[in-house]
């Protein structure tokens, strides 16, 4: 699975399901507590996978967007890993 847990876990809060929700080290999205889960179908888990790369590609969009106007501002890559501490 492409997408980190935490993209994940807020997909799935963005989806507008409810803690608690625990996601396995494979991306098996399941809800409620270990004694009674429900596990996402399919269908839903693939939406959520969906809505993290939305999310992921909206941070990225983000992201540039701000680079671009360092530079328009005539940082250096240098000055801009320093300034947003890479």
């Amino acid at each position: 699975m492409s997408a980190d847990l935490t993209q994940l876990r807020n997909a799935a809060i963005a989806l507008g399901y409810a803690e608690p929700i625990s996601i396995e080290p494979d991306g098996t999205i399941w809800l409620g507590t270990d004694a009674d889960r429900t596990y996402l179908t399919a269908a839903q888990q693939k939406a959520v996978a969906n809505k993290a790369a939305q999310i992921t590609d909206a941070e990225a969009a983000v992201a540039a967007s701000g680079r671009a106007k360092l530079v328009a501002l005539g940082l250096t890559d240098a000055e801009i890993a320093a300034f947003l501490g890479a």
